[in-house]
């Protein structure tokens, strides 16, 4: 879902404000928000975002969040655009110059859910030029699992392993599913084939789960997709021992918030690796935010492994060579939709791709489930 802003002296700013299974619930919310904004001076960045927090009830709600982020970042490119400078010098400069290194996501829906369907896989990812790649090898796994379906999970990071040889990062991705004493169990096995990280082992709900798998994990703990705002992370970075934050910026405040969230992190000596499902203009945003991050790590991309026409969303689609996205160096995001293309694949419920388990190879979960 993407959001223009548009100004009075003819300077529109670009954002995304995408959400899981939301979008007109998202586009109504911005609709009754809008007296928030409209009529506004896009530089008062602080301000908007202080009230449009502050003094929504229940502000703390994805939806809430996402509108503040869309407002948010669109702004953060009307500046831009008007000073005729890319978001990455207000930030405060390109500290990790303009390519940022990312891994590949998205790769993996074709695999049969078999360790051999994961590895070959994994070895075009490597072939594309990628050199770290995220994965679910759990199926569809909530809180433990059986003997069987651990086994195939492990033989699955193993085989991957060994298809892409010792030097590709392997981040494995648990999608909040287990319990503290699970999640341990699974890192403990999975230790020996030295995954990068273990993201999202419990439920986003428990801080103190994550607490204890952060201290007993052999594996370093990536989170943060489904945290809102830097109070979320305030806690992480204080009662936890994660490795990596997560936020995903459309979501939980936009660059305004991420600036304050990736500080936190950074005064306690932990990375950030946003999270990153969406479309071209959260790619474009990122690029800008990460490279002005000092602690920041790697991003997530899908753009590769995405639907066909990914690329024809943006006048001049992003670009991502051997495994590193190009920040666009025009003002503001550097980055203009093209409308008739949005307008071909106009949402529809039916257009909404969804996974088949069947399809995905997880055949003896499904089984069960019914």
């Amino acid at each position: 879902m993407f959001v223009e802003l548009e100004t009075d002296a003819g300077v529109t700013g670009i954002a995304e404000a995408t959400t899981h299974d939301k979008p007109r619930t998202v586009a109504t919310a911005i609709e009754e928000m809008s007296n928030f904004f409209v009529g506004r001076d896009p530089f008062d960045t602080e301000s908007l975002w202080l009230e449009m927090y502050r003094d929504e009830w229940f502000s703390k709600n994805v939806i809430n969040t996402t509108v503040v982020s869309a407002v948010d970042m669109a702004c953060w490119d009307i500046k831009g655009k008007i000073l005729d400078k890319p978001v990455y010098d207000l930030l405060g400069g390109p500290v990790h110059g303009t390519e940022l290194r990312a891994y590949a996501n998205g790769w993996y829906q074709d695999t049969g859910g078999s360790p051999e369907g994961f590895a070959e896989a994994a070895e075009r990812v490597v072939d594309d030029g990628y050199d770290a790649m995220k994965f679910d090898p759990f199926g569809t796994a909530w809180q433990s699992m059986s003997r069987k379906e651990q086994n195939r999970a492990v033989d699955i990071v193993g085989a991957v392993r060994e298809a892409v040889g010792p030097d590709v990062d392997l981040l494995v991705e648990c999608h909040g599913r287990f319990s503290a004493g699970q999640a341990v169990e699974i890192a403990r096995e999975l230790a020996e084939f030295d995954p990068t990280w273990l993201e999202e082992p419990c439920p986003p709900d428990s801080i103190n789960s994550l607490a204890e798998v952060s201290r007993k994990s052999p594996i370093p703990v990536a989170t943060g997709e489904r945290h809102m705002t830097k109070h979320d992370f305030y806690e992480l970075v204080t009662r936890t021992d994660v490795d990596v934050l997560q936020p995903d910026l459309m979501n939980t405040g936009g660059i305004t918030e991420g600036k304050k969230i990736a500080g936190l992190a950074e005064a306690d000596h932990v990375d950030i690796a946003p999270h990153n499902p969406q479309g071209p203009v959260a790619g474009a945003i990122y690029g800008h935010f990460c490279t002005s991050v000092p602690n920041f790590r790697i991003q997530e991309m899908f753009q590769t492994y995405d639907v066909d026409w990914i690329d024809d969303l943006l006048k001049e689609p992003l670009v991502v060579e051997d495994g590193y996205m190009q920040i666009p160096d025009g003002p503001g995001y550097g980055i203009e939709l093209e409308h008739d293309v949005i307008e071909e694949h106009e949402y529809t419920e039916e257009k909404v791709h969804t996974i088949d388990l069947w399809e995905s190879g997880w055949e003896d979960r499904a089984q069960e489930k019914r």
